[in-house]
């Protein structure tokens, strides 16, 4: 299958690229600079250079793909995510760059379109499992991956294939926000927030290139991707502080994120996520769990890794 990859350097992509050229396919990753094109080509896919925000030049870039996987994201830095403004990127790439996609795959006849949006957008859910079918709750730039997905639907309507995956909270060591939670934890206080009680899901990098591999040849609709073991949040902070090799970890106040930007707010919530609807089809996630990804990750054997990626 010759797949065509948006999006191919941020961390899913990485996790990705390499998953697909290893299970035979065809796999082209978009770049935008020189730089990303080489990162393209050392995780064995082939470079594919055009401006995504122009249709005609999407169209030229998607013609011929089996199947376009659309990870475009730019999230702002921790130093900026709580102020509302910073969102708008995101916002573009999730909603209006979504819709560009579906169109040109679309005009160019591309059958499957694969999207990344996230298990935030799902309402507080205190001790419930929540699936595919549970309530929502998507205000601020949160909604725009509500968004991508009524374009997905549309391109499903329009005769396509179209594949939503709700990833559950990235971490791993060669992701950018897991290394502040770890140096925060290091110094006895994190990024985390809300109440210990409260549920968190996650899924670890290692696991995200596969479940996208899956993903090619899924019945349209949405996926939650999340991995077996959701923690509350009072153990995810235990986790942390063994990770950590510290005594205790003490989370932000919440006080501290009641005017943040929505999807700041949303950190605080309850998901206790399930992927059983993935799983019916065969996936599964090789790290079953943060309790040994965690550690495996940025203890002491990941503990150099970890600074070097700083």
């Amino acid at each position: 299958m010759k797949v065509t990859v948006l999006g191919a350097t941020g961390t899913a992509g990485r996790s990705a690229l390499p998953v697909l050229s290893a299970a035979g396919h065809e796999v082209h990753g978009h770049a935008r600079t020189d730089e990303r094109a080489a990162a393209v080509a050392a995780l064995g896919a082939t470079p594919v250079r055009g401006d995504t925000d122009d249709p005609a030049a999407l169209q030229h870039l998607i013609t011929g793909a089996d199947a376009v996987i659309d990870l475009r994201v730019a999230i702002p830095s921790s130093s900026r995510a709580a102020v509302p403004w910073a969102w708008r990127e995101y916002t573009r790439l999730r909603a209006t760059g979504a819709g560009r996609l579906v169109d040109a795959a679309v005009a160019v006849g591309v059958p499957r379109l694969v999207r990344d949006t996230v298990t935030m957008v799902y309402a507080d859910g205190a001790d419930r499992h929540l699936d595919e079918s549970s309530p929502v709750m998507a205000p601020g730039a949160l909604q725009a991956n509500l968004v991508a997905e009524r374009h997905l639907a549309r391109f499903a309507a329009a005769g396509g294939t179209g594949v939503t995956l709700r990833f559950g909270g990235f971490y791993g060591p060669d992701d950018e926000f897991s290394r502040e939670l770890i140096a925060g934890a290091r110094r006895g206080r994190t990024m985390i927030v809300g109440a210990p009680d409260a549920w968190t899901s996650a899924i670890h990098t290692d696991d995200v290139g596969s479940a996208l591999l899956a993903a090619l040849t899924a019945p349209a609709g949405v996926y939650n991707v999340v991995d077996d073991e959701p923690l509350r949040r009072r153990d995810l902070l235990a986790v942390l502080a063994a990770a950590a090799g510290v005594p205790g970890v003490n989370p932000l106040p919440t006080w501290i994120v009641r005017t943040a930007a929505a999807p700041v707010r949303a950190l605080t919530r309850s998901q206790r996520v399930t992927a059983e609807r993935f799983r019916t089809l065969g996936w599964r996630p090789t790290v079953p769990s943060r309790r040994q990804g965690w550690p495996q990750a940025f203890g002491r054997a990941g503990r150099s890794a970890a600074v070097e990626g700083r």
